[in-house]
């Protein structure tokens, strides 16, 4: 027990920082490991210019009967159990703290504009609450644009973390760890129209390092962002042949991967047959993946 309240260590902190509402007042924000976003209760309350502790102050504020018909199912929810003492704290970084789901401090500021907007705060008597409304309305106004999650994402910096785990679902999806055993993935077509733009002298066989560096520019560098770099770390070039000893395509997962591949080049052969030149196609081809007309293929 912590001050009357019980530690769920079940939940773990994974990302914190603080959300700075104006000079004087910043609240605690978390990510947990189960993905919930979550303020201080007490920062929370802080924040609003509510006197008293963080679970006492707020909670007798939304007891109040003049906002009961504005507050969501979510937020009652919440009330019901903090009278009935089922609040618990959690480990923050430095001490445990009464969590607050952000999405419940969105209601709570819709609650009070929106009883301001009905009128509930006009007359004497009612210049707390009219004020407090006010400043509701300012600070919804900092996460309008983005939303109260990308917010505490932000300010907690696990929109990084969130990249990275995103990224690593994403290459799960296209790359493998281990290679398949070779099979032509690339039809002769691919070749025969990549030489007959070029003008070059097409013998079935030979492929060139810039043929490469064309594959990597037509078909790899397309598929989403890093599949192409994974590909590469998982085959390098061997420095004693100098070549890699596996086909990229090897790597690739045989649903999503692949399936992406094949229907790629049957849409890429199609578009090149359309003309007589590169750099007719590849203006073309620049405009259509909305690539840069002054990329030179290096890779």
């Amino acid at each position: 027990m912590v001050n009357g309240l019980i530690v769920n260590d079940n939940i773990k902190v994974i990302s914190y920082g603080k959300w700075n509402i104006d000079n004087n007042i910043d609240i605690d924000c978390y990510v947990t490991e189960d993905g919930q976003r979550l303020l201080s209760l007490r920062g929370t309350a802080r924040a609003m210019g509510l006197s008293g502790s963080g679970s006492v102050a707020l909670l007798r504020n939304l007891n109040a009967n003049y906002l009961q018909p504005y507050l969501s199912d979510e937020l009652k929810e919440w009330v019901r159990k903090g009278n009935n003492n089922e609040l618990y704290k959690i480990k923050g970084y430095r001490v445990a703290f009464v969590p607050f789901d952000a999405t419940l401090f969105v209601d709570v500021c819709k609650a009070y504009i929106s009883a301001k907007n009905d009128g509930v705060f006009d007359g004497d008597g009612w210049e707390k609450q009219s004020e407090l409304a006010d400043k509701l309305l300012a600070v919804m106004s900092a996460f309008a644009k983005t939303g109260i999650v990308a917010l505490i994402d932000e300010v907690t910096g696990y929109q990084e973390i969130r990249k990275k785990d995103e990224l690593q679902k994403l290459l799960a999806e296209f790359v493998r760890k281990e290679y398949l055993p070779w099979t032509r993935r690339f039809p002769n077509e691919f070749y025969e129209e990549l030489y007959r733009l070029k003008g070059w002298d097409y013998n079935g066989n030979a492929r060139t390092p810039l043929v490469g560096k064309l594959t990597n520019y037509l078909v790899y560098d397309l598929m989403p962002d890093g599949v192409l770099e994974e590909l590469q770390r998982r085959n390098p070039v061997d420095e004693k042949i100098h070549r890699r000893r596996y086909k990229h395509h090897q790597f690739l997962t045989e649903t999503t991967g692949i399936d992406y591949l094949d229907k790629h080049l049957v849409s890429l052969i199609n578009m090149m047959r359309a003309f007589d030149t590169w750099e007719e196609f590849d203006k073309a081809f620049r405009k259509s993946f909305r690539l840069d007309e002054n990329e030179v293929v290096t890779k």
